[in-house]
């Protein structure tokens, strides 16, 4: 009997052991309980986590379970956020772009400055809104010894570029200045800015919507204005009829330290087109009557030839312009040369020759090369 009883558990337990889980789908937890499937949950878990954080991008380390919470506060708060605040910082310096902007001195000429500010649609709009008397653009170039040049309060209501001619318009506060001066800086101010863009060519002044002949000191804006027809740093603004102007770069010392290159503009008679890279180093060459600007430009240089090949300009000029010492002289001599060269249309660059040859200037200043024409001007620390 007790033999037959000891098979008949035998087989109960054999016949309860084959209807068991198979071992390789359990898991225990950490109390030793039996968790199907685990692995699979924390997988999956694991993956959204991943999902969640690539969205985020935000990584959350999760291979070492032992890290404490704090660590995972600030993986996941506040690495992130310094991450984001550096993305933003480089957003903004790739957002930014040159402008040259245009603004007053003591004298009242108009100075051009290279500043970056926040690109944005509608950047030449947004160019002259640097040139507005306000608290933010006075102390940004009071230091200089500059002032902006458009009234305080002007608004500009909107703007349109189309073919090439920019149309703004400005509220009344543009017409709050004083003097002739002021008028005139503020015209050959707007032209000029707006005229720095590659897109535009002239532009149409508006006030509050409607086209003005004049301007209450004499100034006409009733048609297209544009750097062939607008005078800056010059007794009047409108250029007269039958004659040509072109800008020269002079220096000039404010607050008598810091130096800046300036356009003035000369008007002439009887010079061709050809002759105009000639007629512009003569006038760099002159005495100006200012007694307060100044050239670098030796006296008695002149161009024995010129021409332009593509976008190339070739000035050949006599020995006169070796006659000076300085090495900062050369510097200037240069930039009066590029910059004043800049009017003309469709040059990039120069090739300087001295008596017909390729060759250096007396302080070691290579003009061998060609140079391209400078994109910024008057470039401060800081703007």
């Amino acid at each position: 009997m007790k033999k037959l009883t000891c098979l008949v558990v035998v087989l109960l337990v054999t016949f309860l052991y084959g209807c068991q889980i198979p071992t390789d789908k359990i898991t225990q937890d950490e109390n030793g309980m039996n968790s199907p499937n685990i692995d699979k949950e924390v997988m999956s878990l694991d993956d959204s986590l991943n999902a969640e954080n690539r969205a985020g991008d935000n990584v959350l380390d999760t291979s070492n379970p032992s890290d404490d919470e704090d660590k995972r506060v600030l993986s996941s708060t506040v690495e992130p956020s310094a991450g984001s605040g550096e993305k933003e910082d480089k957003s903004e310096e790739k957002t930014k772009i040159a402008v040259t902007v245009y603004y007053s001195d003591s004298d009242n000429h108009l100075i051009p400055l290279t500043r970056d500010i926040y690109k944005e649609e509608g950047i030449a709009k947004a160019s002259l809104k640097c040139m507005v008397d306000n608290d933010l653009n006075r102390s940004a170039v009071e230091t200089l010894g500059l002032y902006p040049v458009l009234p305080e309060g002007t608004e500009i209501l909107g703007m349109n570029i189309k073919d090439g001619i920019a149309t703004i318009d400005f509220n009344s506060r543009i017409l709050d200045y004083k003097d002739k001066t002021a008028e005139n800086n503020i015209v050959a101010g707007v032209v000029y800015c707006l005229t720095e863009f590659k897109t535009i060519d002239g532009v149409k002044i508006l006030i509050e919507g409607m086209e003005k002949e004049k301007l209450q000191y004499g100034t006409d804006i009733s048609g297209i204005l544009a750097r062939d027809n607008i005078l800056i740093n010059s007794d009047k603004v409108n250029l007269e009829d039958k004659l040509k102007k072109a800008d020269v770069y002079m220096f000039k010392y404010i607050k008598d330290k810091n130096e800046f290159i300036l356009p003035i503009s000369m008007e002439y008679i009887g010079v061709s087109n050809e002759q105009l890279p000639a007629e512009i180093i003569r006038m760099l060459a002159a005495k100006p009557a200012n007694e307060r600007i100044y050239s670098q430009i030796p006296s008695g240089v002149e161009v024995l030839g010129s021409r332009i090949q593509g976008n190339l300009l070739v000035l050949d000029l006599n020995k006169e312009i070796k006659n000076y010492g300085g090495t900062a002289r050369e510097e200037g001599i240069l930039k009066q040369i590029l910059y004043s060269m800049r009017q003309l249309k469709n040059v990039d660059k120069i090739q300087i020759l001295i008596e017909g040859k390729k060759d250096h200037l007396p302080e070691g200043t290579d003009i061998s090369r060609e140079i391209l024409l400078p994109a910024e001007i008057n470039r401060q620390k800081g703007l």
